[in-house]
């Protein structure tokens, strides 16, 4: 019967519980709660509070939950006590997911400091929210960031969170107040990055691609998909030194040709997969080329 249980959402876990005693008890079971995912309805602090007292425990490795933003309710669903509760309940705690909330409450210190992986998107970060990073220890596992959509984040907000030494993969997208000081922050300071996403975000010109080209020489995969800014220009100091990347995108970059695409098959012989989706300005015969100096490499065109 266990083993059907973990096929379950946590809302029919729980309207399982009522069945019998039986049931109860198998609901009970750690094993069925290692990783929680609440993010099929946003739920009121009230119910969450019910969640993390009655069900969570030390097994918990991954816990996501889905906030307000975006719908018709004004309701809070986090606050510093419930997630010094999670804290206490859950000190193996390795994902912990905030997306669609309110965090303007909720300082960073709250946060549970052994996480691998934050995943904060669609949510409201004010500006100045990881400003306590820079005179404390936070995060000193953290691996993963993901900001998609948090679109109150700007280049300061950055600098506080190079002090994440850690980081391999930091997500960007849709940030649209970070530019080129910001990625100069980022390149300087996070050299483990191997992931980065700056997708839409429009403010990024050839000057950050010389940040990202000159520092973040171990990225595996970069996303910069449409920054209309970025031109054939940047990018032989981008892909310069960047030996190991397999995945780029370019979609929907307007401005690169054929010859920034000459650069890339040049340089980046580990490529496994280009993205140039809406390039208008590359040609059926410069794909058929690249294609030739890069057979393992799946190009996305047009």
């Amino acid at each position: 019967m266990l083993q059907v249980f973990q096929f379950l959402d946590v809302k029919t876990l729980c309207a399982s519980s009522t069945v019998c005693r039986r049931w109860y008890h198998l609901v009970c079971d750690r094993s069925l709660w290692k990783f929680v995912d609440l993010r099929s309805w946003p739920l009121s602090l009230r119910t969450l509070w019910k969640i993390v007292r009655n069900r969570l425990s030390d097994s918990v490795l991954e816990l996501l939950i889905k906030g307000f933003i975006g719908t018709t309710k004004k309701n809070e669903n986090i606050s510093p006590s419930l997630l010094e509760e999670i804290k206490t309940k859950c000190p193996n705690l390795e994902t912990l997911g905030l997306c669609y909330c309110d965090m303007r409450n909720v300082p960073a210190q709250c946060l549970p400091r052994n996480l691998k992986s934050l995943l904060l998107d669609h949510s409201i970060v004010p500006l100045g929210w990881f400003e306590g990073l820079q005179c404390e220890k936070f995060f000193p596992n953290l691996l993963e960031l993901n900001l998609t959509y948090c679109t109150r984040v700007e280049n300061s907000d950055l600098l506080s969170v190079t002090k994440i030494k850690t980081l391999e993969n930091l997500n960007l997208s849709y940030c649209y107040r970070v530019g080129d000081e910001g990625i100069h922050h980022i390149a300087c300071n996070l050299s483990n990055l191997t992931a980065l996403d700056l997708s839409n975000c429009p403010n990024i010109t050839d000057l950050g691609l010389h940040h990202i080209g000159r520092h973040l020489t171990g990225l595996k995969s970069l996303n910069l998909l449409s920054n209309w800014r970025i031109t054939d220009a940047g990018i032989p100091s981008l892909v310069h030194s960047l030996t190991k990347l397999d995945y780029l995108n370019l979609s929907s970059c307007k401005e690169v040709t054929n010859v920034g695409l000459s650069e890339i098959t040049d340089k980046c012989k580990k490529l496994k997969v280009l993205d140039i989706t809406g390039c208008s300005a590359i040609s059926e015969r410069d794909i058929s080329e690249a294609r030739l100096i890069l057979p393992q490499c799946i190009f996305k065109w047009p």
